[in-house]
């Protein structure tokens, strides 16, 4: 599906637009995927080259799939033509687990912690709570703090740990579960 613009102004004064990312804007999200992940890749579930070749068709094909379905979304945060943020949305699928969603998302450094990340879910959960979702999860590491104070700041509750998910740098790493219920 997808979710209208939205303009926000954040605590840096600067403004950008939350809106979903349109096949045409592949590219631009390519390239905030390869920030992204060579900032952070111990975060995500790929090492910091994986979109290096990925191909920019490819991409569009999915913003096209994202677009057309009605149990998943994408958010991004557009700083002109830049995208510095982005989410995704996606449906459990099921007839018994259609009311549930999972959520990922990354964000620039330069755009950490000037209320970037609490605009992007704030409005996710608002479009998810419009689009009949009542369960929201989402997973992250325990050595990330920055994520874990977000997700806590923004309503999310922390229901688990799940041990040894991520085989990063060597080693093993664990990951919180966090689930919001916003269908009440």
């Amino acid at each position: 599906m997808l979710i209208p613009a939205k303009g926000v102004t954040l605590k840096s004064g600067k403004e950008v637009i939350l809106k979903s990312p349109k096949p045409d804007d592949a590219q631009a999200l390519l390239n905030h995927l390869k920030n992204v992940f060579n900032q952070s890749y111990q975060n995500m579930n790929h090492p910091k080259n994986n979109w290096e070749n990925f191909p920019v068709e490819e991409e569009a094909k999915i913003l096209t799939d994202f677009a057309s379905s009605p149990s998943k979304f994408m958010i991004s945060a557009f700083d002109g033509e830049r995208i510095v943020g982005n989410l995704g949305c996606f449906g459990m699928g099921g007839e018994f687990l259609k009311f549930n969603a999972r959520i990922g998302m990354g964000l620039d450094y330069d755009f950490h912690n000037v209320g970037l990340g609490t605009e992007l879910l704030n409005y996710a959960i608002q479009k998810a709570k419009e689009n009949k979702i009542h369960r929201l999860e989402l997973t992250v590491r325990t050595f990330n703090e920055p994520g874990i104070a977000l997700y806590e700041k923004t309503g999310f509750r922390r229901v688990g740990i799940l041990k040894e998910t991520a085989f990063i740098d060597e080693k093993f790493c664990d990951e919180y579960m966090y689930e919001m219920l916003i269908g009440q």
